[in-house]
């Protein structure tokens, strides 16, 4: 299976090879994340250097001190790209697992790569590519022009004009191109995490072998859980936007961090709720795998079990120190844990550990947010006061 099957190829893919920065090396990666940062972030520090609102002097009408700038440009659109050489690899050696583990059956073998293909080409295809850059161009011009006052823009990009406030020329360049492209490069990223979702989907309906007895209690299907946490990277951009954003309301007074509790969680709750809702398609099958394997493995437990009492029923004077080293004892152990391990089984693919990695990554960006109200030093002093 190609490693980059939801990566390369695509009308995008084309369009930086014939600028140059096509493939996956590392170096053609920082030579893309240097070109697009060249495109999208320089021109708007130029053009706010030669009208002096690169730093007025106030952090909340001075281009550099806008955190949802920097936090977009300077931290999400590098990792939107970097993260496509990081994932993509990882993403189809979970997807090889189903084969290799025997979880797919030989004979929907050829059903699985068609679905993997189906949905990759979708990917490739340029049309997507289109659609979503088209998408991207509406809601850009959406938020310019139907939302009253500008309330999305901030002073560096805007000037008042006979009381009318109109875009500047960093206003123009952000709206035409860098704002665009940051879009484009993330609604790709929220399209392939759709698509994954929908592979695993239609994986799942396949007569997939699960065993309950599985020493994962996943039946075989715990490598899905560990693969949340390849998804961690895009879930600390998407953060440092939001929590960027959040930054710039805390600085500007226009909010506090108390207040941004109850969106910060929310968000947190909708990033589990994106990188694990793919893999709850599997529940269905972990129950009846569970359900099955309960009726065999009794079945089979009882036929041991009687005749195991035909070796070990004895009276009380016929016991003797032989019987201390009876392997009819251990083979009794082992058959209680493969019982113990088939009523353990999980009904979904992952557990709590393995969100752990995904939730610490999105929460970080936001620890910055808290300290800009709550210095480190303070906020170190409330927590050990809740220790100790």
């Amino acid at each position: 299976m190609d490693n980059d099957f939801l990566f390369e190829g695509s009308f995008y893919g084309r369009v930086l090879g014939k600028l140059g920065i096509g493939g996956n090396s590392m170096k053609v990666q920082f030579a893309r994340v240097l070109f697009f940062l060249v495109i999208c972030w320089l021109p708007l520090a130029v053009i706010t250097l030669f009208r002096h609102n690169f730093w007025t002097g106030h952090v909340t009408d001075s281009f550099i001190s806008n955190f949802d700038t920097q936090t977009r440009f300077l931290v999400s659109l590098p990792i939107f790209i970097l993260a496509e050489r990081i994932i993509s690899p990882k993403l189809a050696l979970t997807l090889n697992q189903f084969l290799t583990s025997g979880i797919v059956r030989k004979e929907d073998v050829g059903v699985f790569n068609q679905i993997i293909e189906k949905k990759s080409a979708f990917l490739r295809s340029a049309r997507t590519d289109l659609v979503v850059l088209l998408i991207c161009y509406v809601q850009t011009v959406f938020v310019i022009f139907y939302q009253k006052d500008y309330t999305s823009l901030l002073s560096w990009q805007t000037y008042i004009d006979e009381g009318v406030t109109r875009l500047n020329v960093a206003g123009i360049w952000s709206t035409l191109i860098s704002r665009p492209i940051l879009l484009f490069l993330f609604y790709r990223w929220l399209l392939r995490i759709i698509v994954w979702g929908v592979i695993l989907k239609k994986i799942s309906a396949l007569d997939l072998d699960l065993y309950a007895i599985h020493p994962d209690q996943c039946g075989g299907l715990g490598f899905l859980g560990y693969s949340i946490r390849n998804f961690s990277p895009i879930a600390f951009a998407i953060s440092a936007t939001v929590a960027g954003n959040m930054a710039d309301l805390v600085l500007s007074g226009q909010s506090h961090v108390m207040n941004l509790r109850m969106p910060a969680a929310l968000y947190l709750i909708f990033i589990l709720i994106l990188f694990t809702l793919p893999l709850m398609s599997f529940a269905g099958k972990l129950i009846y795998a569970r359900e099955r394997t309960i009726h065999d493995i009794y079945n089979y437990t009882n036929g041991m079990y009687r005749e195991l009492r035909k070796k070990i029923a004895k009276g009380y004077e016929k016991v003797t120190d032989e019987d201390l080293s009876s392997p009819y004892f251990s083979t009794v152990a082992d058959m209680n844990a493969v019982v113990g391990d088939a009523l353990k089984i999980k009904f979904l693919p992952f557990t709590i550990k393995d969100l752990v990695p995904l939730v610490v990554t999105a929460a970080i960006p936001f620890l910055f947010v808290v300290l800009l109200e709550q210095p480190l030093t303070e906020l170190i002093k409330r927590v050990m006061s809740l220790v100790v």
